[in-house]
């Protein structure tokens, strides 16, 4: 069997492909038409969706989420390398033989060789153990941190949606008050625009999706009732706890693979001749057997004369020392907060039902003139619309309340 060599020569082009130049003028082109395609977020369609369509959308396209995922995907892959590093691997390496002389002449059979070769890896047997550990647990803290993740995310589009709902209303306050001026109207229609635009990227960027205006039904979402969570506060949740115990451990593991350095080092290998060669058909064929195949075992131990481990020991000890004392002044703080959480719920609803009660007795009560009549609507108004400004406040304590505890419904 001969080869062309003008055809392995015209196959070259091919391989290596395109230019650079060219290459960069493609991708190029197509962000341009992307850019051109691209809308305005007031030439985007308005479409309504519920909260679970909404959630549904995060845990499918937003890039935090993804991001997450693939943390998840490349520690289970390195967990299960542990244990395909011990399965041999197969070989094939290709020989061209030719003098220069010759190389304006076909090419020939005669002129190629071959060898497929079996290698087999067995890591050192005294760091399996730790290396299973360790990604396992690489693997659990991935899981937990995507939880994490989509909590912190329910918790953003929780506090998007109702303080649009609030804005909205607060809007519709301000559109009815008598004495503004038509400057303060005008800025208005400016600061709505703003704050429309920002509203409607905020929420594409959380849903990952950049086609329509996503507007999130307000009777789907749910009524976090406060009654549910005031138990919760006396305690942290699961997912918090075992946040701050993976941060504990990450901090051990670090220690302890320090300390492996000081057990001594069992290496294996097995070595073969190669498994198959082929040298143009005058030298060919199977080349294992049991006799030729060695199994080598060597225990090594390496004296620590210069305490580079035993330093780096004690920093790796320390600083798991340091992440105890910060975890425990974490948890305080967090209890805290927590505690900060709860009275200024209490507050809230305290003078919202106050709120709430003198507004129902000056509307209730009767006005003799129009000046008077003019006066009790102002200041009814004013209370409306710092009620909605206290509620939008509020809103911060209940995306507090899901970042820590999750939807309770």
């Amino acid at each position: 069997m001969k080869i062309s060599t003008p055809l392995i020569l015209a196959c070259i082009p091919l391989l290596v492909g395109c230019s650079l130049e060219q290459r960069l003028d493609s991708v190029s082109a197509k962000i341009h038409q992307q850019f051109a395609d691209s809308k305005s977020w007031n030439e985007l369609p308005l479409r309504v969706i519920s909260w679970e369509q909404a959630l549904a959308m995060i845990s499918r396209s937003n890039l935090s989420i993804a991001n997450a995922r693939n943390s998840i995907d490349d520690a289970e892959r390195q967990s299960i390398s542990v244990y395909t590093e011990m399965i041999p691997g197969v070989s094939y390496y290709g020989y061209l033989t030719k003098s220069i002389k010759q190389l304006s002449n076909d090419l020939s059979v005669s002129d190629l060789s071959s060898d497929i070769n079996i290698t087999f890896y067995l890591p050192t047997l005294t760091r399996i153990p730790y290396r299973l550990y360790a990604s396992h647990a690489t693997t659990f803290a991935a899981i937990k941190a995507l939880e994490g993740k989509q909590r912190e995310l329910a918790a953003k589009l929780y506090k998007q949606v109702r303080t649009r709902e609030l804005e909205l209303q607060r809007r519709e306050l301000e559109s009815k008050q008598p004495d503004r001026s038509e400057q303060d109207r005008m800025l208005d229609v400016k600061n709505y625009a703003d704050a429309d635009s920002a509203h409607w990227i905020a929420m594409c960027e959380m849903l990952g999706d950049y086609s329509a205006r996503w507007q999130v039904l307000p009777s789907s979402v749910p009524k976090l009732k406060w009654s549910k969570y005031e138990s919760k506060l006396n305690r942290l949740d699961d997912l918090i706890v075992c946040m701050y115990a993976l941060r504990l451990e990450q901090a051990r593991l670090a220690q302890y693979q320090v300390a492996l350095t000081y057990l001594p080092t069992i290496n294996t290998s097995l070595y073969s001749p190669s498994l198959f060669s082929s040298t143009g058909g005058t030298y060919k064929g199977s080349f294992l057997s049991g006799e030729d195949t060695r199994l080598n075992l060597s225990l090594s131990y390496s004296f620590d004369t210069e305490l580079t481990t035993w330093n780096t020991y004690q920093k790796a000890k320390r600083h798991y020392e340091v992440v105890q004392r910060e975890v425990m002044a974490g948890v305080i703080d967090h209890k805290m907060k927590l505690q900060t959480l709860r009275t200024s719920v209490h507050e809230y609803n305290n003078w919202r039902s106050y709120m709430l009660k003198r507004i129902d007795y000056l509307q209730a009560q009767p006005t003799m003139t129009a000046t008077e009549l003019i006066e009790r609507d102002k200041t009814i108004l004013a209370m409306k619309k710092e009620l909605i400004s206290q509620a939008i406040t509020a809103v911060e304590s209940e995306a507090a309340l899901i970042v820590e505890y999750g939807v309770v419904r």
